[in-house]
């Protein structure tokens, strides 16, 4: 079995064992959420220009996706903490060129990183009209990072390692929420998540002529900061 199969099913056991920790009289939801990673220039995420002896290369985030289960304890119409194992995958760009002895060499590569993410989030409520609610929240994430990745493109070489094994996130969201008895509950939004430190150490090779002497970057530290939208449905609490 491989360590992402074995990350996977440790998170959900432990997935289970947060549902079953919250078990008491209060009202629960179960569901999904599915969403996009857009990267933010914030607090370092932003492009980043790199420069060597006989070579540059441009490390810039791409749009990224997010998926997960999650379940809601209502306490009351205006208040609710949420928790859930989600799947995370951020995706870069690296672009790199070089004018080495009259030659120009440009090449463009890409890379996913991929990450489990735990949240617990304070959910609070304003009514906006029968059935529709203003949902604000803030929390924290435990994030797992999955191995390292590697990419090779023509003249580009890239080897990003997790900068640890276990992290954390600040978490933000604000959407509109509809309810329905029968149908369960519709949630659509958007949202910030912002590691508390870096999420992994990148190192760049540049091989600009046909000897085994690349560029070597220094090493890179990705911080990981998105913004997302997404989409929650909650199945009808009686189920």
């Amino acid at each position: 079995m491989t360590l992402l199969k074995v990350n996977w099913l440790s998170l959900l056991m432990l997935f289970c064992l947060i549902i079953n920790g919250q078990s008491n009289g209060n009202e629960k939801q179960f569901g999904f959420e599915i969403g996009s990673i857009v990267p933010i220039n914030y607090f370092g995420a932003g492009p980043l220009n790199l420069k060597d002896d006989h070579s540059t290369i441009t490390l810039s985030s791409k749009i990224g996706y997010h998926f997960g289960m999650i379940m809601k304890t209502n306490y009351s119409e205006k208040f609710s903490f949420e928790s859930g194992i989600n799947f995370l995958r951020r995706n870069f760009k690296l672009i790199g060129s070089s004018n080495f002895n009259g030659i120009s060499m440009n090449d463009t590569s890409d890379f996913g990183y991929v990450s489990y993410g735990l949240p617990f989030k304070g959910m609070v409520y304003i009514q906006l009209s029968k059935g529709m609610f203003l949902n604000t929240s803030v929390g924290t994430s435990l994030d797992f990072y999955a191995s390292t990745v590697m990419s090779n493109g023509v003249y580009t070489q890239n080897i990003s390692e997790r900068a640890r094994w276990i992290n954390g996130s600040v978490l933000a969201d604000l959407g509109i929420e509809w309810r329905n008895d029968n149908d369960g509950a519709f949630f659509l939004g958007a949202g910030v998540n912002i590691p508390v430190s870096s999420i992994a150490v990148t190192k760049l090779k540049f091989f600009y002529d046909s000897s085994n002497n690349p560029d070597r970057y220094e090493e890179v530290f990705l911080r990981g900061n998105f913004f997302n939208l997404k989409i929650k449905y909650y199945l009808p609490s009686g189920l």
